[in-house]
């Protein structure tokens, strides 16, 4: 007979149907929602060991009550029949996503990284779930993953090996350790990062590490085969992710990683190309697991080639990979000095705090010379016949590190209209440069697309990009280390790194160049003078920050929320906060203004912003709530980007004074992402896309012009194609023009 009840709960269809349970999506009446509702097979009805573990660790998984474990509604029997009552993930599973290939590295991560802390909380309480897979990782409708089954999986310790049926593979032995194979019974949670490695190698290649026959072969292959090699799969995957999945599936439990948030870290420095230093082993701790922490390298960044002109990487990043010569405390490589910050204002060290390193650019070796040269004279008959009108070859001209700010003036980008009283092509708005992120290298140009130069080559990950105060260098973050790149020079200086943090949240420095804003572990807040950000040392913790603050209220000033992203007023003493709450748990964005003009306990609030249908509507919110820029000028004007598709989304200005908001279209209905204010507030400059996948347009308009037509707009000229990463954030930062 066809369930049509069990409870209170309607039954409307059957989910899924497996070995140990069957999953059913029904509908609670009382709370007026659809929920997933897990029975007991007939077949185990009758045994009282399956009945009393099923109802134990339908408990166990209650009384975890983390947010990235499907949650347990209800628990109860109806005719004899035991039956759970879950959360209903609509977004389906981690399978059903696999369907359609690889997952992106970055994506992985970022699942990773929510499910690590729920694997860690459950392994701490002693509950190791056992049947880590993708049809046990499900997703919301917002897209948030989460662990399913958890504990549940403990039932197949009874029967052995519940899913292989007839020498057929059903599923689970694809993604068992080597400990639960052999049927070890004392297995801990080094089980579950096991199978998490196999997920991992899956979720980045599309297919099984291990696939064989029949399920003894896949068994036999776990305990005995290798790792494969995961850019075998993807040629495109950096090569440290490789010794991340030899250390996650290692054979041994003590060769692995020990927790799921040390796996997803080790993801995490992979991903971003942030290295990161272990932390100090006790002299209790085991040896295999400092050889272990030093043998899982991130991606080296590419070797430089004899004509570059750009320095790579700064070695005084902290690593994962062991040096073999350690750097004496205080003393960088090269022992170069900077003395004073960039913009004149004087901060000299205190005591013997290390300096900056300062990468020297490489040097050419007499070949090297000989062939610039033959280069150069190549160059000058090139010259000779264009000048005579002889036209050897056509296209678009390559970008290089090595391209002078000179050699490229690109034609406007078709469709580009300009006002008639537009205003000078290289200056508008009190700015007359722009630093920008492409394919995760930072460029720069004038406000027209002409100069366009390529200041970085590394290709780490970087963000929150900003002009010093003379306007001769750029500071960005790149995962926990604050850097500097010189406009003229190109070489490369690290600030300071903060090895105990994952990254840095949040960095803006306020428009006069007096105060930084630093966002670090999470929900803390700090405000220091920006002269004194060159005083903190090579390697700071978040109290070498609070000993250089000016006031100690703020640092930290804790928000209770993740800080996403900062922005302060153009008067320096206003901050909006970008601000990640957890709210029924999902996450959702929000914005808070705070006064920080006087040093109080606690600011005052001028403002909290939850879009709602009640302040605004950001289209895609209620599914995706999710904010990716706000700016915020001297005249209570804050514009904020939504999320509707890829970062792209709709643009609002919200007046904090009327706390009302209007919709902002100056090229139509969609889509907009980087909107910010002009250093004067006179204009606004934002990246624009006319279609999802589309390609990306940098825009700017004066602020008085925004309820007219889009004749109104104009778009840089930057070459066509050159944006060609449809999802891009370019993060444009403008450069002020000082008096």
């Amino acid at each position: 007979m066809e369930l049509q009840h069990i409870g209170r709960y309607d039954i409307k269809s059957l989910i899924g149907q497996g070995g140990m349970s069957t999953v059913y999506l029904g509908y609670d009446p009382r709370s007026q929602r659809e929920v997933a509702i897990k029975i007991l097979p007939p077949y185990y009805l009758h045994s009282t060991k399956f009945r009393e573990r099923f109802e134990r660790e339908a408990l166990m998984i209650a009384l975890l009550e983390h947010p990235a474990i499907v949650p347990v509604y209800d628990m109860g029997e109806e005719e004899g029949q035991p039956y759970i009552v879950m959360r209903y993930m609509s977004g389906g599973s981690l399978g059903d996503k696999l369907k359609k290939g690889p997952i992106p590295l970055r994506e992985c991560m970022e699942m990773y990284l929510r499910l690590a802390p729920a694997m860690d909380t459950a392994h701490a309480r002693g509950v190791i779930h056992r049947d880590v897979k993708p049809d046990n990782l499900l997703f919301d409708k917002y897209d948030n993953v989460f662990l399913s089954d958890f504990g549940l999986a403990r039932l197949r310790e009874t029967i052995g090996f519940a899913n292989i049926s007839d020498g057929s593979i059903m599923g689970t032995p694809a993604y068992m350790s080597p400990e639960q194979i052999q049927g070890e019974r004392e297995i801990d949670g080094r089980s579950d990062i096991y199978s998490m490695g196999v997920v991992l190698y899956q979720m980045l290649s599309g297919v099984v590490p291990y696939n064989g026959a029949t399920a003894a072969s896949v068994m036999m292959m776990h305990l005995v085969n290798p790792v494969p090699q995961v850019r075998d799969q993807n040629i495109s995957l950096p090569t440290g992710i490789q010794a991340v999945l030899d250390t996650a599936m290692a054979k041994k439990p003590e060769d692995r990683f020990q927790t799921a948030s040390e796996f997803a870290k080790a993801i995490q420095a992979v991903t971003t190309g942030v290295q990161r230093k272990p932390a100090v082993q006790s002299s209790a701790a085991p040896a295999s697991r400092a050889a272990r922490n030093a043998s899982v390298p991130v991606s080296t960044p590419p070797p430089m080639s004899a004509t570059s002109n750009v320095v790579s990487t700064p070695a005084s990043k902290p690593e994962i990979a062991k040096s073999s010569k350690p750097i004496p405390s205080g003393t960088p490589p090269g022992g170069q000095v900077l003395s004073t910050p960039p913009g004149g204002i004087s901060a000299a060290r205190p005591g013997a705090q290390p300096a900056p390193v300062i990468k020297r650019r490489f040097i050419l070796p007499v070949w090297g010379w000989i062939l610039s040269l033959v280069v150069l004279l190549l160059l000058a008959v090139l010259l000779i016949l264009l000048s005579r009108g002889y036209f050897p070859f056509w296209g678009t001209p390559t970008l290089n590190a090595t391209t002078t700010e000179a050699q490229i003036s690109p034609p406007p980008t078709a469709g580009q209209t300009v006002p008639a009283s537009s205003p000078s092509s290289n200056t508008f708005g009190q700015a007359d440069k722009l630093a920008f992120i492409r394919s995760s290298d930072i460029w720069a140009s004038n406000l027209d697309g002409s100069s366009l130069l390529q200041l970085t080559t590394d290709g780490d990950l970087k963000s929150n990009l900003h002009w010093t105060p003379d306007g001769q260098s750029v500071i960005y973050t790149s995962g926990n280390c604050i850097n500097l790149v010189g406009l003229q020079t190109r070489e490369v200086l690290t600030l300071t790194c903060f090895p105990a943090v994952t990254a840095i949240n949040a960095f803006d420095i306020s428009p006069l160049g007096q105060q930084v804003a630093l966002g670090l572990d999470g929900t803390n807040l700090y405000l220091l003078p920006y002269a004194q950000l060159f005083n903190l040392p090579q390697e700071s913790q978040p109290a070498n920050v609070q000993a250089l603050a000016s006031c100690a209220s703020f640092a930290p000033y804790t928000t209770g929320d993740v800080i996403k992203s900062v922005s302060w007023s153009m008067a320096g003493n206003q901050l909006a906060m970008l601000l990640s709450a957890l709210v029924d748990g999902i996450s959702r964005d929000q914005v808070r203004v705070l006064d920080f003009n006087n040093c109080t306990p606690v600011p005052p609030t001028i403002k909290d912003i939850l879009p709602t249908h009640f302040l605004f509507t950001l289209r895609g919110y209620f599914d995706r709530p999710q904010l990716t820029s706000l700016s915020l000028n001297n005249r209570g004007q804050l514009l904020l980007n939504g999320s509707a598709d890829s970062g792209f989304g709709d643009l609002q200005l919200y007046n904090l004074d009327q706390g009302q908001s209007q919709p902002l279209a100056p090229n139509g209905d969609c889509c907009y992402r980087d909107a910010h204010w002009s250093p004067d507030g006179s204009y606004l400059f934002y990246s624009h896309q006319a279609e999802p996948g589309g390609e990306i347009s940098l825009y700017y308009i004066p602020a008085a012009r925004l309820g007219e037509p889009a004749s109104s707009t104009t778009s840089l000229a930057l070459p066509v194609g050159f944006l060609e990463d449809s999802q891009a954030s370019l993060q444009p930062a403008l450069r002020e023009i000082r008096q």
